[in-house]
């Protein structure tokens, strides 16, 4: 009957433990902060008050409370996961990104993303993109393409559904700003792109190439670069058989971009993040229109110097996988 009127009225009824041991305010907001990070009920009660007192607290303070499920996957998660921040042109440079070079599939409640590389610069560049939002997991293991190579993934929480989007919806999506539009292109550069350096006329010149598969998505790109007056080239060509693992012929595609006002424009306009990249663009962007003879050989010694550093890095890279992989079957 007391407890009748006690709800009839609206009387809030007291915690058992609390008359045990008073509830400061600074008590319990410690416990929104614990219980936000990823600890459950019982944990953050430390056996000090009972988890239905924690509970009320946190309810009373409008915390979302996980369920059970969800709290016991939290708890027992070693690594944790940040959500996404929701910024647009990190979003856009992410789909490009993943496009380019990752594999993205499901794990359990996880959005798992993943790829190889035999080059130290994308891997500190795929643990700069995603090492903020979780733990970034590298591992070494035998090529078919170069014998050697480092593995990448990171688990994800379900805020990053975005990268599971077709290819081509991503990119039609990120090209409803032009802003959208360049962070996407400048993730698919630094996945996919490569900066080289070549002679014509008696003089040298930079040349910009994307080089897939996926024919629509550089078609895609093609039509945006013309929409901003860039001209560029599609080409087509065989791809060697041992890159596919295989004894059938594939078809690999490069988009072009080569006169020097637009590459000029490009790499100024790109926001682009691989170290390498980043590196190649700004001896790229000495070269004048009309450079001297001196110019054109100072640039391409910085360059010559950079591909043999670039190679270098490469090197130990690959010869730091082999090592880790051989010391399993010997230790």
């Amino acid at each position: 009957m007391v407890l009748w009127y006690l709800k009839k009225y609206g009387i809030q009824r007291r915690d058992r433990a609390e008359h045990i041991r008073k509830v400061t305010d600074e008590m319990a907001e410690g416990w929104v902060r614990r219980y936000a990070q990823g600890e459950s009920l019982k944990q953050v009660s430390g056996g000090e008050v009972s988890p239905v007192t924690v509970f009320l607290h946190l309810r009373k303070r409008g915390v979302q409370l996980r369920d059970k499920i969800e709290a016991l996957i939290e708890t027992n998660t070693k690594h944790r996961k940040t959500p996404f921040s929701g910024d647009l042109l990190n979003s856009a440079y992410l789909a490009g990104f993943v496009i380019g070079d990752c594999q993205v599939l499901r794990h359990g409640r996880a959005i798992r993303v993943r790829t190889g590389t035999t080059h130290p610069a994308m891997a500190e560049l795929f643990e700069e993109v995603f090492g903020p939002f979780g733990f970034v997991h590298r591992y070494p293991k035998k090529s078919r393409l170069r014998e050697f190579e480092w593995n990448l993934e990171v688990d994800l929480d379900r805020t990053f559904q975005f990268l599971e989007r077709d290819p081509l919806e991503a990119l039609r999506e990120c090209c409803a700003s032009e802003d959208g539009f360049w962070s996407f292109l400048a993730g698919f550069f630094d996945a996919e792109g490569s900066i080289q350096l070549h002679r014509k006329r008696g003089g040298i010149g930079f040349e910009l190439q994307l080089t897939n598969t996926n024919q629509e998505i550089l078609e895609c790109i093609k039509e945006q670069l013309t929409a901003h007056r860039l001209f560029s080239s599609l080409r087509q060509q065989t791809q060697d058989p041992a890159r596919l693992g295989g004894n059938d012929v594939g078809i690999i595609l490069r988009l072009l971009v080569w006169r020097y006002a637009d590459v000029r424009l490009l790499l100024e306009r790109l926001p682009l993040r691989h170290g390498e990249r980043i590196a190649k663009r700004e001896i790229a962007l000495k070269l004048s229109y009309r450079a001297s003879k001196p110019e054109r050989a100072e640039i391409e010694a910085q360059w010559a110097l950079l591909i043999g550093q670039i190679k270098a890095e490469r090197d130990r890279f690959v010869l730091r996988a082999k090592r880790a992989v051989e010391s399993k079957f010997t230790s």
